[in-house]
């Protein structure tokens, strides 16, 4: 029977409060992060001799990929031997995270790779994406596990709490849409479906005091963890606070699949699975299978159509007309490619100038009208493309910075940076606390995709932190 919202504070059932639970030590985590770290490192290191057999760009940038591919899975696998929740940290995603956004796509046949990308262009691009993967397995050993991680967890909540912080940045997170549509819920639903940059809300290029809102939205980050909370505790949520969270999180997939932005869509699934797997009860293999096996359906689905999708619009897709005959993610590798022809040769290094862009970009320009208005020289202009956004990782734009050094400082700092926040999930006692840690997955995987980019991100996080500690205790009752 569900637990009513007024309902009395929750207690797991007396047979579970007497089961012990069985503890990981942390030496025996940090042991088998470092074994992992060797076979990445390992892995890494034949990588970077098999493109010294490459004798095209093409071939420079296919034949480390199974390589990479096989030490990740390989560590991953060793990770999983303290327990499957060990397997849901912050660092580990940003390394899957980076390999889809580089090698994944040239698992299989790819287009001929433009002519201006050089052999030695591809095989430096390499190098410098697979010191990107060997800083972060290094940088997250600055902070070692220092307590047990429990195998199972009885998380105590008060679903009203819950209920209303999911309305409420649900309420907040719409907010600038529905005022363009002078609250009309199904002409937003309309626009969601129509083609990218088509909507009545979209920002203008540099914003102001009528876009401020825009900047709100980001709240609806956080909706699918919040949802997923309830699910993964139904029992103790009534049929009505169910249908809410279903509504709300299904409006949220929606939009992220209509507007056809793959980080967007995936930050939402990641989010949503990372959150329910660690509330569940009782997580088994079975139990995680079982859930990741569709969604990895669903992601793969996406990561195929969605760029047809925003071109076009979700109302005007067609399956049949979006086949191609390769998959394709973002090229970043060819992007990093051809930066490292230009930098320094062409264009000296950028140096401070990128993390300057990356701390100031959350603030509104509203606040600061004088805010640069970005790099002085864009991604897109060494490149030769207009009316049009390019991504080249976090490894092309430290690249444009100061080269290998950059890259490598800037590694190290993101695996430091992860290793620290999977800290707050291993000592999670309340709901809010590990919602608060599954929705870091959200800057941490905007981070590989780009740096400049992941200052926005941050906000929700904050906002979720003073959130967590307004009504935290409340909550833990």
């Amino acid at each position: 029977m569900p637990y009513p919202a007024h309902s009395v504070p929750y207690r797991p059932p007396a047979q579970a409060q007497r089961r012990a639970v069985r503890m990981v030590p942390a030496r025996r985590l940090n042991d088998l992060t470092t074994l992992s770290t060797v076979i990445v490192l390992a892995g890494l290191l034949v990588a970077g001799v098999a493109i010294l057999y490459a004798e095209t760009a093409n071939q420079a940038f296919a034949y480390p990929a199974p390589f990479v591919g096989a030490a990740l899975a390989i560590a991953a696998t060793v990770e999983a031997r303290a327990g499957l929740r060990n397997l849901v940290r912050v660092d580990l995603f940003m390394l899957g995270v980076l390999y889809l956004l580089t090698f994944f796509e040239f698992l299989l046949p790819q287009d001929p790779v433009p002519p201006l990308v050089t052999l030695e262009a591809a095989q430096t691009a390499v190098q410098a994406t697979l010191l990107g993967f060997a800083g972060i397995v290094l940088g997250r050993h600055v902070f070692p596990a220092r307590r047990p991680l429990p195998s199972e967890v009885h998380f105590r909540v008060s679903p009203r709490v819950t209920i209303w912080l999911l309305l409420g940045c649900a309420f907040f997170g719409y907010l600038y849409m529905l005022l363009a549509v002078r609250f009309d819920i199904f002409e937003m639903i309309y626009q969601m479906s129509r083609p990218r940059f088509s909507q009545p809300w979209t920002r203008g290029r540099l914003g102001g005091f009528s876009t401020l809102l825009n900047e709100v939205g980001l709240l609806t980050y956080l909706l699918p963890p919040l949802a997923a909370s309830v699910f993964a505790q139904g029992r103790r949520y009534t049929l009505v606070q169910r249908a809410i969270a279903a509504s709300i999180v299904g409006l949220v997939f929606y939009e992220g699949f209509a507007g056809g932005t793959r980080n967007v869509f995936l930050t939402h699934l990641i989010t949503f699975t990372v959150t329910y797997a660690l509330l569940m009860p009782r997580l088994t293999l079975w139990r995680l299978l079982a859930l990741a096996v569709p969604l990895f359906a669903v992601a793969g689905f996406a990561v195929y159509y969605l760029p047809e999708i925003r071109t076009v619009g979700l109302g005007n897709f067609e399956l049949e007309t979006a086949r191609t005959d390769s998959l394709f993610v973002d090229l970043n590798l060819i992007n990093i490619a051809i930066l490292t022809q230009a930098f320094p040769n062409q264009v000296g290094y950028l140096g401070f100038e990128i993390p300057f862009t990356a701390a100031v970009r959350p603030i509104p320009r509203a606040l600061w009208p004088g805010k640069p208005e970005g790099l002085s020289v864009s991604i897109e202009e060494v490149i030769g493309v207009s009316g049009m956004t390019l991504s080249a990782t976090f490894v092309g734009e430290l690249w444009m910075a100061g080269g290998f050094p950059a890259i490598a400082i800037m590694a190290l700092a993101l695996g430091a940076a992860a290793a620290r926040w999977n800290r707050i999930g291993a000592v999670a006692t309340t709901n809010m606390t590990l919602i608060l840690f599954a929705s870091g997955f959200f800057p941490a995987g905007i981070a590989m995709r780009s740096f400049l980019g992941v200052g926005p991100t941050l906000l929700p996080l904050i906002a979720l932190n003073l959130l967590t500690r307004i009504v935290g205790p409340r909550s833990s009752k």
